[in-house]
């Protein structure tokens, strides 16, 4: 019953987004459950550009935060609860779409492949019995990633094994870049759209109903800075003699929104100066370190 109230929570916020236009929605929910005798702690929250959640009671509680904008989408999760059947659950998403048209003159109406992608990165701390999933989907169909851990350090947890690094007993890292692939019609609008879920909560809910045996959990999965629009690295004009499509140059396009964001650019933010010189700090003692290695151990 416990579990059944979580999905409950998160089909009522993840009805599918209708991308239109310039559009943005935010979705956050939180619950708190204990015995069959304690009335449940709820918080919905829903908005354009943000959502909060938080709940506490039982022994049990979650915190859940979603901000939106074109491009980005940032995500928080987290929950506790006591052994038995306690329950602390949090759900967090985001979503946006925005018509765009790329157009060059003397090839509108040409078909055209375009190779666009997001960045997205993240970490899943979870303890006890605690369990944490990530769902995020581009155009749709167009591309659907999910992967979900808990504590126990010998399951990761789906993660594909280029994009994490995990310490045993310790927190997972995400971290990667995804592209797709979309036919389009130069001159022609079409609406690219990016959701992204995360959740979390007890893992031994899915086999437990009244979770009455589920030790204690916490877990956290901090996706705060975790999507960026990254940009149009690629443009092939279909080649109607031979049915495949040739790469072309980018600066033959044009690229238009109504929002009016140059959709060909990263949104991802540029490390600020101070944060360059101390990568390249780095850079440099690392190497100056291997060097003094090797004089002091030559071969």
């Amino acid at each position: 019953m416990k579990f059944r109230h979580l999905l409950v929570g998160l089909t009522a916020l993840s009805c599918a987004f209708a991308a239109s236009a310039g559009s943005t929605i935010a979705r956050t929910s939180a619950s708190a459950l204990g015995t069959q005798f304690d009335p449940p702690v709820d918080d919905f929250d829903s908005g354009t550009f943000s959502a909060s959640s938080s709940a506490a009671g039982n022994g049990a509680g979650g915190t859940a935060d979603a901000s939106v904008a074109l491009g980005v989408i940032k995500l928080y999760a987290s929950s506790f609860a006591g052994a038995g059947n306690h329950l602390g659950t949090a759900f967090a998403e985001g979503a946006y779409g925005e018509d765009i048209t790329i157009s060059s003159a003397g090839l509108n109406g040409t078909q055209a492949r375009v190779t666009m992608g997001v960045t997205l990165q993240g970490m899943i701390d979870p303890t006890g019995g605690g369990y944490s999933s990530v769902n995020f989907s581009l155009n749709g169909a167009g591309f659907l990633g999910s992967w979900g851990a808990h504590s126990d350090p010998a399951f990761p947890g789906g993660f594909p094994v280029d994009f994490v690094s995990a310490v045993a007993g310790g927190p997972l890292y995400y971290s990667g870049i995804h592209n797709i692939k979309i036919t389009i019609t130069l001159g022609t609008p079409f609406t690219f759209t990016e959701r992204l879920t995360v959740s979390a909560g007890k893992i031994d809910c899915l086999s437990d109903p009244q979770c009455s045996t589920s030790e204690a959990a916490s877990v956290t999965a901090d996706f705060g800075h975790s999507s960026y629009w990254n940009g149009i690295s690629a443009i092939s004009l279909l080649d109607p003699n031979t049915g495949l499509y040739v790469p072309a140059d980018m600066s033959l396009f044009t690229i238009t929104s109504p929002s009016g964001l140059n959709w060909a650019q990263s949104f991802a933010p540029v490390p600020e100066p101070s944060s360059l010189w101390l990568m390249s700090l780095g850079g440099l003692l690392a190497a100056w370190r291997c060097r003094s290695v090797a004089r002091a151990h030559p071969l």
